[in-house]
């Protein structure tokens, strides 16, 4: 463990809320939990210091003076995904000053007529692609409407319902009746068989919030439909691979079948990679913010990582559909989402925590970070499974 973590970190204790001890127990998925809290993890000063020491070093070396998030390892090109982290992260930090340098940016930039987001800006100062990427449009309007909450300011609530408007009109297909999310403006045509998704997109305890915001549009339907997308691509077999229950990267929604199929158009689309990591994390937000059944259902049905966990004491960075690992290393970054399986199992979360994501942090030169200094993606998701194991990720639209 680095120096900077001996400094500031204690060791966290992982607990559950009552409700996901009790649902996970129930689905014989649970280590043994005597002392259930109402948080998932319990908050640490410690790491609240190291959020915020690491969110600090983040916004300086990151984000430009106008709010442009700069991504290093794409040639210093700006994605609407890398806006939409730092809106949340300011938000939960309180950081309105950062905040509203990266949404007067964001807005200025990215913001199409279509009412959504271009995913994509060159560094040489312009949109690259037009076409939006949905969790970064979600992630923008969540956190607009946390700020809304959190700063007592409307005006951020005005701006977030031409998102989510635009969510709808933009990045859902509706098949059979059903409403869907898809992986983008471009997603719903594009496949031949049908919509293109991804699951680590699904975010269902956004939708929850988005329909407290915006009744004219089912999201709760949505609700619905990404948790029974998220199981079908998650155990049926894709391209003759047998499943073990991880979500792959992307999948095609079979428009008359009404099944998922491979995304063949991606290349080890079927894998649970550098994308389906984050489904743990978003779906054990649900489980922690919403004791929603669905989640802790899903989460419970994720016996292969909590084994691989107790067989080996780490976890491959990617894995194929049947669980043969395509990689010989782990990655703190993946763990971030990762952590998300294992609420059902508080100590190996806190192994998670103590031993793969505090153990990547360092300090040089007065920056924080984690595992590479110039890892964008690293940053903030080792940022998010801490915050997430420790309790520290708030549900800001709530009273």
């Amino acid at each position: 463990m680095h120096g900077v973590v001996k400094a500031l970190v204690k060791p966290p204790l992982v607990v559950l809320t009552a409700g996901v001890a009790a649902s996970l127990s129930a689905c014989g998925s649970a280590a043994s939990v005597e002392h259930a809290t109402h948080s998932f993890g319990a908050p640490s000063r410690d790491i609240s210091t190291v959020l915020q020491t690491t969110w600090q070093s983040y916004a300086r070396t990151f984000i430009t003076a106008d709010g442009r998030v700069v991504d290093p390892h794409i040639g210093g090109n700006t994605t609407s995904e890398g806006q939409s982290y730092a809106l949340l992260r300011a938000v939960w930090m309180d950081d309105r000053s950062t905040f509203d340098r990266v949404w007067t940016w964001t807005q200025m930039h990215l913001w199409q007529p279509e009412q959504r987001f271009a995913w994509l800006w060159n560094a040489s100062g312009h949109v690259q692609d037009r076409s939006s990427a949905t969790d970064a449009d979600e992630d923008i309007a969540l956190a607009l409407l946390f700020a809304a909450n959190r700063w007592h300011d409307s005006t951020y609530r005005s701006a977030a319902l031409p998102v989510i408007t635009g969510i709808w009109s933009e990045d859902v297909a509706t098949v059979n009746g059903v409403p869907y999310l898809t992986a983008g403006n471009w997603a719903p045509q594009g496949d031949p068989a049908g919509p293109v998704l991804d699951p680590s997109y699904f975010a269902p305890y956004a939708y929850r919030i988005f329909a407290a915001a915006d009744s004219s549009h089912d999201w709760a339907a949505l609700v619905r439909s990404s948790y029974r997308v998220l199981t079908s691509c998650s155990q049926t077999a894709l391209g003759g691979t047998p499943a073990t229950g991880l979500p792959p990267d992307w999948c095609v929604l079979d428009r008359n079948a009404g099944t998922v199929r491979p995304y063949s158009a991606r290349s080890g689309g079927d894998d649970y990679g550098y994308d389906a990591f984050r489904v743990m994390w978003r779906t054990a937000l649900d489980a922690v913010w919403n004791d929603s059944p669905d989640a802790l259902s899903y989460l419970g049905s994720q016996s292969f990582l909590r084994s691989e966990w107790q067989r080996r004491g780490a976890l491959a960075a990617v894995y194929h559909h049947d669980g043969t690992p395509t990689t010989t290393y782990d990655d703190p970054t993946v763990y971030g989402g990762d952590i998300g399986a294992f609420i059902g199992d508080p100590g190996a979360a806190q192994g998670i925590l103590t031993d793969k994501l505090l153990a990547s942090l360092h300090e040089a030169g007065g920056v924080a970070y984690f595992g590479t200094a110039d890892n964008y993606y690293e940053q903030n998701w080792v940022w998010f499974g801490l915050a997430l194991g420790a309790g520290q990720l708030p549900d800001l639209a709530a009273g």
